[in-house]
């Protein structure tokens, strides 16, 4: 048969793309480096036939062109057509994988031919042997922000839900590619289990009937050409990293994305699962698993790793004939493993197992060697009686502790071991025939015993939560004691106290923890600060509902007794809960408020100037900085009109998973939906989150910087009395400093006291910077120096990331030293002067300043910073070098430096963005790297 040919025993996958470099860079990634015999074909039309079995049955791959949609078809079409023609003459199924980049928005104009080219392929197929299944959609990417993609997929979601027209059965594959070779075999992967479960459900009767795979005759399972490609897959990545996601998905296979794996677990479940029980590898898969989720749990401690552990060690066990050799070892390590869980929980299911398990270690093992064992059993029995009291289980114990005693005879190494042990079982033995003298003692002693561990208990819990909570029922503020003598009158603490089986100290501890965060489950006000607000001092030891009205006070009353309505015992407001006259606990406020609405179990937002619906957007809530972190801390929020209806009166539960207030939500605070949903803080995409609060403002200047420490994740002192801008710049310092984010450097307007780098205040994050990007042309990568390209690429991997210390700014960066100022044009009111700048490799920019240049030139520099985050990972070193170069190449927002004394620069700031370009790429080559110090 010609290797051209497609036959019955072919899965046929057609790569498409907009692009044949990207079918290129997609389809290497799946053959090479794979010892996966591999066979070109077709002359016009690239392909490659591989054999994963050594077997009839083939993969065949074919890059296809990305078929237009107007009338005239191209000569590359035309070929592919064609071809087709000539290599179909048996039935056979085929999929698509459709690789869309998502470096372009998918809602543009020029990116909004994807449905149309899936439509226009699916009609290519000449005839009737070829059977379609299944399109995916794959996403493709280089570097974007995942903000930025998270948006661009969910467009692109929308597009392909919305194509209700087309007939071929496209959906949206769960991973983007970014040149891994897992996520290529992710993709094929689940196309193949596509093709195979058509090919079973089809009309027309085929050879072999296991719907994943039409294997040869002489294969037992239907499995087997993916249990052996996941073996291959294992083989190759187990020694590298990977792609975590990816690799989810492979182990996965199906549409489920679970970004916690590691690699080498996920591989080894998918072995498993393409492994059934009757499978001869079936035993060894499980082992394998289990040891890597065992070496997992000794680092990351998860009680998940733990629990599936035992279980895969279990069914292996059960798995082995009783003569295996290697049934013993796993024996010992699922004791192990269970003593482990026992130690953490207590739980006497598994001291009873772990007790089975010894008594056949013991009974396998020869009387001359069986020292250990009787230790071991003694051991676990006399934990047993600790637990459970019973005189049998501390006789059973001496009883193996004084066998071993007569195996291991003075001067054996065990010797000193068993006799200590013997003697402390049977001090054991005496100790307990005291305590039932002593019962009625005991049993009171413990009862106090459990209070006191209650309290303990409570108090480290509460620790997280508002030192002060308001009591809804009653209207009275109470302080942590006050908290606990409530919680001691509940029905939760006398479940606690109460008689029941023997608990262990950890059982009972995770007993009272969550019995305390069930009864202090609280909802938390938002608001904006009014006149005549109650604090602490007016509420103290008063109930709320008893004092006369004020605006404030209402509110107040209103929010409790709505939380009192909504099943909460406690509510917190920021009114009166806090002591503001004391700097210590509002310092602990502050920094704790993200945590505290975080754990909140509703937040109630009060919006006194919306009377209907509609007018959302128009609140000054949304004008308010502290809201902004009360609104992405909350898991849980409902929103109040002025007479406390709920807002679009709307029975739900919480508005933010409410599909028609959410937009509304959206639309107000310019915030991505996901974000608004399920926000995680910490310093990604920290641009975009100074944007966010760009717009608010708070009555203290400073308070705008402190309002985003949580949001930031950073830990900084309030410092109240301070600059605005020098609150700010700390904390801009902090989050350059722990990121190396150097994003929060590209603003336009006026520069702080603290660095000249950062702006006074946020005003400027209200701009997104928009650089227009230049086509990338391929062909130049012919004209490219390796010697000095490779240098500059390892110039540029040495940089450290920025940080910023006392003030002082170390960037690292690519550097332009300015060649020509030319003043063009000035003005008096206000003083405004534009200059022509000429920098070395630069093409002359025009910029505008509110200072005068020096005619020394030889002071100033263009200077591009640099994060070591924009070089490429898991590329190979030609790729990554000429990766580098296209970046450099392009576009970039550049800061004005001015040298001064001791090799210090400052910037200056200017009135427009200064947007600048390399003279050619060969100039790239000469790029100059430095490390500078600006104040």
């Amino acid at each position: 048969m010609s290797p051209s040919r497609f036959t019955e025993n072919d899965y046929v996958i057609f790569v498409v793309g907009p692009t044949e470099a990207y079918q290129s860079w997609f389809t290497k990634q799946l053959f090479e480096n794979h010892d996966i015999p591999v066979i070109k074909i077709g002359e016009h039309v690239k392909a490659l036939r591989c054999n994963l079995i050594n077997g009839p049955t083939n993969i065949v791959v074919v890059s296809i062109p990305s078929f237009n949609t107007d009338h005239e078809e191209s000569g590359a079409e035309n070929a592919a057509i064609d071809w087709l023609k000539s290599s179909c003459f048996e039935k056979c199924y085929y999929g698509i994988l459709f690789l869309h980049s998502l470096d372009w928005d998918p809602t543009d104009d020029s990116n909004t031919l994807t449905t149309q080219r899936l439509e226009a392929f699916a009609k290519v197929p000449p005839n009737e042997f070829l059977v379609p299944c299944r399109i995916y959609v794959v996403p493709t990417t280089s570097s974007d922000p995942a903000e930025r993609l998270n948006q661009r997929l969910l467009h692109l979601q929308t597009m392909l839900d919305g194509n209700g027209n087309c007939q071929s059965n496209a959906s949206l594959f769960p991973g983007i590619f970014k040149g891994q070779p897992e996520t290529a075999w992710c993709a094929a992967l689940l196309l193949l289990k596509d093709i195979g479960e058509t090919q079973a459900n089809s009309s027309t009767p085929l050879p072999i009937e296991p719907a994943l795979n039409r294997m040869p005759p002489q294969l037992p399972s239907g499995h087997s050409a993916l249990k052996h490609l996941a073996d291959l897959l294992f083989e190759g990545f187990r020694e590298r990293s990977g792609d975590l996601g990816a690799l989810i998905t492979l182990a996965r296979t199906v549409l489920e994305f679970t970004p916690l794996e590691h690699p080498s677990i996920t591989l080894a479940r998918t072995v498993l699962e393409f492994t059934p029980p009757e499978h001869p590898h079936h035993q060894s898969a499980l082992i394998n698993l289990g040891n890597l989720l065992w070496e997992r749990f000794k680092k990351e401690d998860t009680k998940v790793d733990l629990d599936e552990v035992i279980r895969l060690r279990r069914t292996a066990c059960e798995c082995m004939l009783p003569d295996d050799p290697e049934k013993q070892t796993i024996l010992l390590e699922l004791d192990d493993c269970l003593y482990e869980r026992f130690r953490r929980e207590d739980a006497m299911a598994d001291l009873e197992e772990i007790i089975s398990l010894r008594r056949a270690a013991l009974e396998r093992t020869p009387p001359p060697n069986r020292c250990r064992q009787l230790l071991n059993l003694a051991n676990s029995v006399h934990e047993k009686f600790r637990k459970q009291g019973l005189v049998n289980d501390i006789k059973e114990a001496i009883s193996l502790a004084d066998d071993a005693l007569e195996l291991c005879r003075p001067g054996h190494p065990d010797h000193p071991l068993c006799r200590d042990l013997l003697a402390s079982y049977r001090k054991a033995k005496v100790s307990a025939r005291g305590s039932r003298a002593h019962a009625c003692d005991t049993s009171s002693s413990a009862f106090s015993d459990i209070k006191q561990v209650v309290k303990k208990v409570f108090f480290e819990t509460v620790e997280k939560f508002p030192l002060r909570l308001l009591h809804t029922r009653t209207g009275i503020l109470c302080n942590r004691d006050a908290q606990l003598s409530h919680f001691e009158r509940s029905p939760q603490y006398k479940q606690l106290l109460s008689p029941t089986s023997p608990r262990g100290s950890q059982q009972l501890e995770r007993e009272i923890i969550a019995a305390v965060l069930k009864f202090l489950g609280f909802a938390m006000l938002s608001h904006r600060w009014e006149s005549s607000e109650p604090l602490l001092r007016d509420v103290e030891g008063k109930c709320i509902y008893d004092l006369d009205d004020t605006d404030g006070l209402e509110k107040l009353q209103n929010f409790c007794i709505l939380a009192f309505q909504r099943n909460f015992q406690w509510a917190w407001s920021d009114t009166c809960c806090i002591d503001k006259d004391s700097s210590a606990e509002l310092q602990e406020a502050i920094g704790s408020m993200f945590s505290w609405y975080r754990q909140s179990s509703l937040t109630i937002v009060y919006l006194s100037d919306v009377f209907d619906n509609g007018s959302l957007a128009n609140s000054v809530w949304f004008k308010r900085g502290w809201t902004l972190q009360e609104l992405l801390a909350s898991h849980t929020v409902l929103f109040y009109t002025q007479d406390w209806s709920l807002y679009m009166n709307r029975d739900v539960a919480n508005h933010k998973t409410d599909p028609a207030f959410l937009e509304e939500l959206h639309k107000a605070t310019e915030i991505a939906k996901p974000q608004l949903m399920n926000f995680y803080p910490g310093t990604d995409d920290a641009r975009s989150r100074l944007g966010w609060a760009s717009h608010r403002r708070t009555t203290r200047p400073e308070d705008i910087a402190y309002s985003l420490f949580g949001i930031f994740k950073v830990h900084l002192p309030v410092l109240y009395g301070e600059f605005a801008e020098h609150a700010l710049g700390r904390l801009l310092a902090e989050i350059i400093s722990s990121s190396g984010d150097v994003s929060v450097l590209d603003w336009v307007g006026e520069a702080s006291s603290f660095n000249s780098c950062f702006p006074a205040n946020l005003v400027p994050y209200q701009t997104v910077p928009h650089v227009q990007l230049i086509p990338r042309d391929p062909a130049k990568r012919n004209d490219l120096d390796p010697e000095k390209a490779w240098k500059l690429h390892n110039d540029v991997g040495r940089l450290p990331l920025a940080r910023c210390v006392n003030r002082r700014l170390t960037l690292p960066s690519t550097i332009h030293p300015v060649t020509i100022v030319r003043l063009k044009e000035s003005s008096t009111s206000p003083s405004r002067y534009t200059y022509e700048i000429h920098a070395s490799r630069l093409k002359p920019v025009n910029v505008t300043l509110s200072v005068v240049l020096d005619h020394n030139t030889g002071t100033y520099m263009l200077v591009r910073p640099w994060h070591p985050k924009s070089l490429e990972p898991n590329e190979s070193v030609d790729n990554a070098v000429w990766s580098l170069l296209e970046q450099l190449e392009q576009p970039f927002n550049a800061l004005l430096l001015k040298r001064l004394r001791h090799n210090e620069y400052k910037r200056i700031a200017s009135d427009c963005m200064i947007t600048v370009r390399v003279q050619d790429l060969a100039s790239t080559f000469d790029s100059e790297v430095m490390i500078l110090d600006i104040v």
